[in-house]
Formats: structure tokens, C-alpha cells, sequence
């Protein structure tokens, strides 16, 4: 029978791991380590002689997960696993920085009884890989059983190794942006969605009623929130916020991005833009008070949510529109699974990313708003049953767009420190409608402070460490 650790037992043993890393490593009771379980081609051999169909079984597997709907779609059906595999599986729960901190210490001290843990890819893959904590999976994806192709639509250099350029991790789910609008006004006003930058501006202006409180757009405007959320713009203008590792924030076609953000929420936002993030953005839309509303694919579940949402049901679900360079959603995979270097079973360790990666996990966590990579499960019943086509179709033109805004956010390590200064020139546009004689200057001065902070931390120029 596996065993799930709480939240405040993991807190615990986060803390005594600190305390003490140099004298080993913490273990649940009748966790299997090393010492107890040795997994390889022999051992193998012989439980498949013996067991039959069962090759891993009497091998115990140790899993750090998030906890939450991933890993209430992980639980789902692991027992049926454990009875197919003979894996038993040790489930680990933790809170995201948890969930960090725990492997980060457990690693470092370089006797870690962990198999396979979760990250987020964005955060953690430069760092995990660097200090060769990650087990390369190029030959693992090759099993038969498994169909990597299916992941043909994710960002691979997300998951990839880059010292090896080997993957690193499988990619659970997906993240992009899309653009929601209240049906019922839409066809009360005769509108469709806009389908590129013109059009958005012409539906703005037909649905913008500030004397009654409507407003037609709702974008973060919040000077740090906001930097994934013009990402597209930026992008969609044909710009990028490095280029050659050094910022380009201050280039023509990004001035022209942020005059046109600007002139959006500055002319068709509701009053108080400026201090709206995430969580703001499903209030202003959940309220009645916007039209539409651009923002991570996340909110959706909210949005239509009745205990949540008057407008429930009125929620249509479209594609962002296209700029001048194309439609320009980031792509992020939010978590991936990977399997530690150091693990002693790495083949049953596999086995379980098979499964936490496989096509019945994917469509149980699908409808609850972490959306797969695997091309085939949308097209599961499963899926198509639970989920309304507007909103399958707005997801699969995001993640099958030919998009070069990967991350949505610029990648440095003082990344806070750069979404502030480039924020506040962005701010500046929204607060004089993108008609600011100032702008061009204040994002000059962004883009000299990201500089220094790309030196500061060794970065810049030829030693840029990310892909641009």
C-alpha cells in the first residue's frame, strides 16, 4: 500500500532536512532505499521470471509531487498501476515551493532516496540540469508503449537539458493565452471575435459604454503582472525582449507594441487597470463590468464557474488575434515529470512517468484546466464530452500556431527585477493611452537597467545562457 505524506509532515522534514543535510537524508517508515532494493538488468530478469507479467514487482518507487487537481488525476487510478506494474508507489505531497525546496535540499546533499519528482520547467530545468540532477530520457521515450510522438506540439527546448540537449522532462501540461468574450453581448451587438489587431480595436470601440460602467477589454495591467500578458503584443509586433544577449525592450517594433497596449487599456479599460493582475481579471470579467478579457488559459475554469460567475454560460472562448507578425501566444509547460539522476530504480521509475505522462492522466486533468501536450486526447470522448468545441478549438489553433514567444517572459535570473523596469515603461503607455512623448525614452531606460542586471548576473552578451 503506498503512503501519502502530509503537508505539515513534509514541512517537518523540510526542516530537519536543513538543519541537518550532512547527516543523511529524511525517509518515511519502510521507505526503500539503496540499501534495500538494488533495480537493474539482473534483478529484472529474475522478477520477470518469477512474477510473470510483472517485472518491477517487490520494487518500491519514492514520487514527489504539487499537490492539487495533478495529483488527484495522479491518485485517480494508481492503484490499478501498482496492480499491473507491481510497483509500489510512495506519493509525496507538497505545495509548489515545498515541492522546490524538498528535492533542491535533498539533492544537494547527494544521498536522496527521490525516483521521480515534478518541476516546472521554466523555473527549474536550468538549475536541476546544471548540477546533473536530471536523468536524461532520449532513450526512455523510445519505448514502444509509450508514443512520444503524440507531443509533437510542445516547446521542446522547454523540457530539454541544454548542456546535453537531451529531454529532461515529460511535459504534463500546457499553458497559452486566450481571448474570452461574453457571448450574449457579442451577438446582441451582431460582433464575432477579432481575429487580428484592427479588428480588436473596431470591437473595442463598438462595445466600450464607460457611462454605464462596461468596458470593452480587460488585459493586466499591474506593472509587473503585466509583462507575461503583453508578451503576445510584443511579439506579435515582431519583436523580443533579448536579442544577441542583450535586452532589446527598446526597439521599434517593441515601441510599437507599447503604444498599442497602451492605447487598449488606456481607452477601453475599466478605471484601476493598473493595479489588475490574474486574480483581478476574473473578477472584472466575472462581474459583467468587460466584453473581453486576454489572459492565461487558467482563468477559464473560473470563468465558468457557477458559484464563481453570473455569466457562466455566456463565456465564448476564441483565439488571441494576430499582429503583424502572426498570433503570438507563449507556450509554457507548466509541469513536467523527470526522473532523478541518482535514483536506484530507474526503470520502474519510468514506468510511473509513462503513466503520470500517459493518455488516461491526460484526460482526466484536460477538462479541469491543465491541458495536455498529447495531440490524440483531444479527440478523446473523455474530452470532447466535457469540454465546449469553442474552447478545444481557440486551445489547439494557440499550441499549433507557429509562435517565437516561447516563455511569455524574458529569461534571467533577476527576472522580477527586469518585469519592474520593463513594467513601468509599459504602465506609462497605458496612462497616456499610448500617446506618451516620453515612452520611447522611458523604455530606453528599461532596457539599460535589464542590461545591468544581465551583467550583474553574468549574462550578457555572448555569455547569455538561455535560448532567445
Amino acid at each position: 500500500m503506498r503512503r501519502k505524506m502530509s503537508v505539515a509532515l513534509a514541512a517537518a522534514i523540510v526542516a530537519g532536512t536543513l538543519a541537518g543535510c550532512s547527516g543523511g537524508t529524511s525517509r518515511l517508515p519502510g521507505d526503500t532505499t539503496a540499501a534495500d532494493i538494488t533495480v537493474g538488468k539482473e534483478s529484472v530478469e529474475k522478477d520477470t521470471a518469477e512474477n510473470g507479467d510483472k517485472p518491477y514487482a517487490g520494487t518500491t518507487i519514492r514520487v514527489l509531487s504539487m499537490t492539487g487537481q495533478i495529483s488527484d488525476a495522479l491518485e485517480a487510478n494508481l492503484e490499478q498501476f501498482e496492480e499491473e506494474t507491481g510497483i509500489t508507489v510512495n506519493l509525496e505531497l507538497y505545495g509548489e515551493a515545498q515541492l522546490r525546496e524538498k528535492c533542491v535540499t535533498e539533492f544537494l546533499a547527494g544521498s536522496s532516496t527521490i525516483d521521480v519528482f515534478l518541476m516546472s520547467p521554466l523555473q527549474d530545468m536550468a538549475a536541476f540540469s546544471n548540477n546533473g540532477w536530471i536523468e536524461p530520457l532520449d532513450t526512455w521515450v523510445k519505448d514502444e508503449n509509450f508514443d512520444w510522438d503524440d507531443f509533437s506540439s510542445a516547446p521542446m527546448d522547454q523540457i530539454t537539458i541544454q548542456s546535453t540537449g537531451e529531454i529532461g522532462a515529460l511535459p504534463l501540461y500546457s499553458s497559452v493565452q486566450l481571448m474570452y468574450y461574453r457571448k450574449d453581448i457579442f451577438e446582441e451587438k451582431n460582433l464575432t471575435p477579432p481575429a487580428n489587431y484592427d479588428e480588436l480595436l473596431e470591437v473595442c470601440k463598438a462595445l466600450n459604454d464607460p457611462e454605464n460602467n462596461f468596458y470593452a477589454m480587460a488585459c493586466r495591467g499591474e506593472k509587473i503582472a503585466l509583462t507575461s500578458q503583453f508578451s503576445p503584443f510584443l511579439y506579435g509586433y515582431g519583436g523580443s525582449y533579448f536579442k544577441d544577449g542583450t535586452c532589446a525592450f527598446n526597439t521599434p517594433e517593441n515601441l510599437e507594441a507599447a503604444k498599442f497596449y497602451g492605447n487598449l487599456l488606456g481607452n477601453y479599460a475599466p478605471e484601476g487597470i493598473l493595479t489588475a493582475g490574474y486574480s483581478q481579471m476574473t473578477q472584472l470579467f466575472n462581474s459583467g463590468q468587460v466584453g473581453m478579457c486576454i489572459d492565461a488559459i487558467a482563468l477559464y475554469q473560473t470563468l465558468v464557474d457557477p458559484n464563481e460567475s453570473a455569466f457562466y454560460d455566456k463565456v465564448g472562448v476564441a483565439p488571441i488575434p494576430e499582429g503583424p507578425a502572426g498570433r503570438q501566444s507563449y507556450k509554457q509547460v507548466v509541469w513536467g515529470a523527470s526522473i532523478y539522476s541518482g535514483s536506484k530504480n530507474k526503470e520502474a521509475a519510468w514506468e510511473f512517468l509513462k503513466y503520470a505522462a500517459g493518455k488516461d492522466v491526460a484526460a482526466e486533468i484536460t477538462p479541469k484546466g491543465m491541458p495536455t501536450f498529447r495531440a490524440s486526447v483531444w479527440e478523446d470522448e473523455r474530452v470532447t464530452s466535457a469540454m465546449p468545441a469553442d474552447y478545444i478549438e481557440a486551445y489547439n489553433t494557440e499550441i499549433k500556431a507557429d509562435t517565437t514567444n516561447q516563455y511569455g517572459l524574458p529569461r534571467m535570473t533577476a527576472v522580477s527585477e527586469a518585469r519592474d523596469a520593463m513594467g513601468e515603461a509599459i504602465v506609462y503607455s497605458i496612462e497616456t493611452k499610448g500617446e506618451g512623448s516620453e515612452l520611447e525614452e522611458r523604455m530606453k531606460e528599461a532596457s539599460e537597467k535589464v542590461d545591468q542586471l544581465l551583467k550583474d548576473s553574468g549574462e550578457y552578451g555572448e555569455d547569455y545562457p538561455y535560448e532567445e
